[in-house]
């Protein structure tokens, strides 16, 4: 992708118009400013300077141009962010790698929302889908949240949508790529896969519709032996185990509340947006995982689990328990009343009162101390033995945090065992060590969980305040970059952010490619804290004065520092010359070049 692209994108995309669709602004002299929405600002300390193009909290300090903002928004990679901004201002963007296969992957989005309306205007005008329409309107549904999710109806036909797409003019290797169909054995023709069955369009966060739930119908002639829910296959579009129903919907609301509340159905999700509670979502049908985690991670700090009071919410905690130990996320349980899912809930009692049950939730550690630690146990040995296995064994199971951090908790989990337990520490962390001896041992090994991907940015190690300013530097000025390869190599810089960062620019000047702020997020994309670290540098940077001259000053600086080094080597081989031996001249000569240096 060009960085001439990248620029008409943002010559496009005026930063105070953009801005201003997400927040108020109040235009103060050159500058506008608002209430930043990265922290919890009271005090107007977020400023947009549309002579620049750039934004800065004076408070968190966030900064960065108009991308950047639409990144930190949205929580998007560079490219999706460049790409929706690219949309807003209907410029076509080329691209350098994969055109066909990223043309065929905005196809299959287009076929989808395409079915999606299908689905909703058959649900809503077709007199064959009255009885969705009453199961709906049983279940307390209102027509705005019918229309605000999408909702629709797959009628009992084994070839209704088939014969939609082929009038349509998509092909059915399409519909069969996405799951909406499925070709026979017998004679290769398609058959719909969703019928009779209300449909639940699946959106990912940004709100576009990559798979379907379908829920068959109570009064349908198959509602004996049918699955009661199916989803879509996995598909290009969809992993079933990734998404999050209401993701897309829930996540602003979320962000405001300070955590996301997970249910377990498509209605319990409907009803709590319907009533005003919107900070919930759902998973399709699996358990908590991973995936999921690092996901709400983006938003929130906290989930809240809301789970059944029978056996299989017990096992869900136990599966969420080794979640919180592995991962950086607070997570706490709502119980529900018995025989009672939030939608009936809500129906029957009220926001109010499912409100409640959020704020009651409980830590899950706690919870799960609650239901072992119970008076009767921890009144004999045995008791408090066969208590304390069954807290440690599903922590003994979990992956470790990687890192100080993933330490701390851990010893932090153990403290409060052994605490509630009444126990010594040492003990508790002893059969701690021995589960967890034990399970590597055993043929059953815990799940793997994926590493995440290594932040390397100059927050993550001090750095020189010489090697901060030379990238703020080149990034506000990249034309200097051609410059400074002649004073400044890669292995003067000590901190790995900041000699990345140079690294790619000298590859691009190379490469005889602007050295750009855009160029180098392009470069980036994988990295997220790297590029958005860049981005501060480069706003940092356009505050310097007589940028040259600086660099001047820090090529000198980075000269007398590697005759430092030098001079420090020389004079340890000077050291180690025994005293009766004669000193090599030209060792002495270099030392003398060194001390005569301006």
């Amino acid at each position: 992708m060009a960085d001439d692209q990248v620029s008409m994108v943002k010559q496009a995309n005026d930063i105070v118009e953009v801005i201003g669709e997400y927040l108020p602004l109040k235009k103060r002299g050159r500058t506008y400013l608002g209430l930043c929405p990265f922290h919890d600002d009271h005090h107007p300390s977020f400023s947009v300077d549309p002579t620049r193009q750039i934004f800065r909290c004076w408070a968190c300090g966030k900064a960065g141009d108009v991308i950047a903002f639409v990144q930190e928004r949205e929580r998007l990679g560079f490219r999706e962010a460049l790409e929706l901004l690219a949309r807003r201002a209907n410029i076509p963007l080329r691209r350098s790698r994969s055109p066909g296969e990223q043309n065929e992957r905005l196809r299959l989005f287009d076929l989808m929302k395409w079915a999606e309306e299908r689905y909703h205007h058959f649900l809503l005008t077709a007199p064959e889908a009255e009885a969705a329409r009453d199961y709906l309107a049983q279940r307390g549904l209102t027509l705005d949240t019918i229309r605000r999710f999408g909702l629709g109806y797959a009628p009992e036909s084994w070839s209704w949508l088939a014969s939609q797409g082929e009038r349509a003019g998509w092909p059915d290797d399409l519909l069969v790529t996405v799951g909406l169909t499925a070709r026979r054995d017998s004679d290769g023709s398609c058959y719909d896969r969703f019928r009779d069955r209300v449909m639940f369009p699946i959106r990912d966060v940004r709100g576009r519709t990559v798979g379907f739930g379908g829920r068959i119908l109570p009064s349908s002639p198959n509602a004996s032996t049918a699955p009661k829910y199916y989803n879509s296959a996995d598909t290009p579009l969809f992993t079933k185990s990734d998404h999050l129903y209401g993701l897309d919907q829930a996540r602003s609301a979320g962000e405001k509340e300070g955590y996301l509340a997970i249910v377990e159905g498509y209605t319990d999700v409907l009803m709590a947006h319907q009533m005003g509670i919107q900070h919930v979502v759902a998973t399709l049908g699996t358990a908590l995982n991973v995936r999921h985690i690092v996901q709400l991670r983006r938003y929130v700090p906290r989930v809240v689990l809301v789970f059944d009071a029978d056996a299989g919410g017990e096992r869900g905690v136990d599966r969420a328990l080794e979640l919180f130990v592995s991962q950086d996320v607070d997570l706490a349980v709502a119980t529900l009343p018995t025989d009672l899912d939030p939608c009936d809930l809500l129906l029957r009692h009220g926001p109010d009162a499912f409100r409640d049950i959020l704020r009651r939730a409980v830590d899950a550690l706690d919870y799960k101390l609650d239901r072992e630690m119970t008076p009767d146990r921890l009144a004999t040995v045995s008791g408090q033995q066969r208590a304390l296995d069954n807290v440690l064994s599903i922590l003994a199971a979990a992956p470790e945090m990687p890192g100080q951090q993933g330490t701390v908790r851990r010893d932090l989990i153990l403290t409060r065992i052994a605490q509630r337990v009444r126990m010594d520490l040492r003990s508790v962390w002893n059969r701690y060590r021995e589960l967890v001896r034990q399970r590597r041992k055993s043929s059953e090994k815990p799940q793997a969980i994926p590493a995440s991907t290594p932040e390397t940015s100059p927050r993550s190690a001090k750095a020189d305040p010489a090697e901060v300013q030379l990238l703020q530097v080149l990034l506000a000025e990249p034309a200097l970059v051609g410059r400074a390869l002649a004073g400044v190599r890669l292995d003067d810089l000590r901190h790995p952010g900041l000699r990345r960062l140079l690294e790619i620019q000298y590859g691009l000047h190379a490469e005889g490619i602007e050295p750009s702020v855009d160029q180098l997020r392009l470069r980036l994309d994988d990295n997220p804290p790297l590029a958005a670290a860049a981005l501060r540098l480069q706003v940092q940077g356009l505050d310097v004065p007589d940028r040259p001259a600086v660099l001047d000053q820090l090529m000198q600086t980075f000269k007398r520092r590697r005759e430092k080094l030098l001079a420090g080597r020389l004079q340890g081989q000077l050291q180690s010359i025994p005293s009766d031996a004669p000193v090599p001249v030209e060792l002495l000569r270099k030392l003398q070049e060194i001390a005569e240096e301006p």
